[in-house]
This record gives structure tokens, sequence and C-alpha cells, in this order.
């Protein structure tokens, strides 16, 4: 469980290390399954995830994707349900119930990963309303640091609305300006050790550089959303052709499992 001041910690900057989660055996069991999933991408007779892909399109700068890998692969099913990691987003959202929208590998493989782009990661989320009702458990199954990709994030950012459209014009990863609208822009470096994990609010920007280093950098983002979070029809998103609810209700469905209830 997170003490009363982390939760302030996270209300304030938007984001916050959490404890370990994993043991020795789990991550290295999730670790092959990553590469797995990844070498099966293309053989029917194994259940597939959602997506597959590297998002670059540069095999020299990869950083692969995984939408939903938990449908494929028993044990990130158990990281999904994983009891701390629902007690604590539960308590860093006030919650009524918890459900899981979705989750994404991002890994990038040793001495040639690519870079992620500052990002809100609400905005991307368009059958999703309000933009203000997800969080994020990043869950390293590497040591992750400035070496091989850690991430980085600006505290306070969710505080400041929706400018996905002013972070997509940022020329480049290194190129963040010092100030926006009035507000300080302060990056902060996230390194996490392989097992722990990492809070963000949907509305904080982040990005992560490149992995020039000689070791992989895999880690999974497991995006929950409160009963507060209803379907926006008009958006669109990978999971869409999951919801059964109507337009403006809550979303629910063997797709989005409970994970935490009052």
């Amino acid at each position: 469980m997170l003490t009363q001041p982390q939760v302030e910690q996270f209300q304030r900057d938007g984001f916050l290390k959490g404890s370990r989660v994993l043991s020795d055996e789990e991550i290295a069991l999730l670790q092959a399954e990553t590469l797995r999933v990844i070498d099966q991408r293309e053989d029917a007779s194994v259940k597939q995830p959602v997506m597959v892909h590297n998002f670059t399109g540069d095999p020299e700068r990869a950083v692969w994707q995984i939408v939903n890998i938990c449908e494929a692969s028993p044990p990130f099913m158990e990281l999904v349900l994983n009891k701390t990691v629902a007690e604590e987003i539960a308590q860093l959202t006030d919650a009524n119930e918890i459900r899981l929208w979705h989750d994404q590998i991002q890994y990038k493989p040793a001495s040639k990963g690519g870079v992620n782009h500052w990002h809100q990661d609400s905005p991307y989320w368009a059958t999703l309303e309000p933009k203000d009702q997800q969080v994020t458990a990043w869950v390293a199954l590497d040591d992750v640091d400035e070496e091989n990709g850690c991430m980085r994030m600006v505290p306070g950012s969710h505080l400041w609305g929706n400018h996905i459209g002013f972070l997509e014009a940022v020329p480049s990863y290194d190129e963040m300006p010092t100030e926006f609208e009035g507000h300080s822009v302060n990056v902060k470096s996230c390194p996490v050790k392989k097992g722990e994990v990492h809070y963000h609010h949907a509305l904080t920007w982040h990005g992560s550089g490149a992995n020039l280093s000689g070791r992989p950098r895999r880690a999974v983002a497991l995006h929950y959303m409160t009963d507060k979070t209803v379907f926006h029809q008009d958006g669109e998103h990978p999971m869409k052709q999951f919801v059964t609810t109507a337009d403006g209700e809550t979303i629910t469905g063997e797709h989005f499992p409970v994970i935490w209830t009052k």
C-alpha cells in the first residue's frame, strides 16, 4: 500500500515510483514471453494479442509495441490482476472500481532501440472520456535507466490539460522547451529497476530516449480506467472493436476486466 505522502506526491507531480511487484522468477518468465509473442506474431496457430509491430518502422531504431499481450500470455494476465498494483491504482484514483483499458509492451532492443517522443497517453485514447480518469502502472522487465531509454516526465503537467498538439510539434526528443504557457517545464528522469512499478497519470507529459546500450529495455504499461471513464463512440482505437457498451456508458465486458472494486 502507498502512504498518504506518496499519494499526495502523485497528485502534485502526476507520477510516482512504487515498489517491486515481481519476483526474479516472474520477471524471467515475462521477459521470455515478450520475445516469444514477437517471434510468433505471424503464427496463426497460437493466440495473438491485439497488435504487434515495430512502431518506428526502422529496424535499426526499433520500438516493439504489443497491445494486450495479456490476451496471448497467461503470465501477463496474472500481472494485470496483480493485487498490489490494483490496490495502489485504487489509492491514486479514489475510484469505486478499476478496470483494465489495455496493456502495452514497449521493447527497445539492445544497441538499436528507438525514441518514444513526448506525448500524453489519454489524447490517443479517443474512445475514452473524460481524459483525466486513467492511470498507468509501468512495470520494468529490465533495469531501465538513461543509457537504455528510461522515461522522462514533466512534474505537474497532468494539471495543464490536453496539449498533445504542442508535444507532437516539439522538434526532437531532446528539444523540450523550458516554459509552456507560464508553466516551468522541468524534465525529470525516471529510472526503474526490473520488477518495480512506476505510476503516471494519463495526462502527464512523458517520453523516453533511445537505447544505445548493450542491454535490452523491456517494460509493460498497464493502462487502467476508473468507473467514471465512459465510451466515446466517435473516437477510434484498436480496442474499440471489443467495446459493447453504448455511447456515454461505463466501459465493461470481458476484454476490460475489473481489477479492484470497493
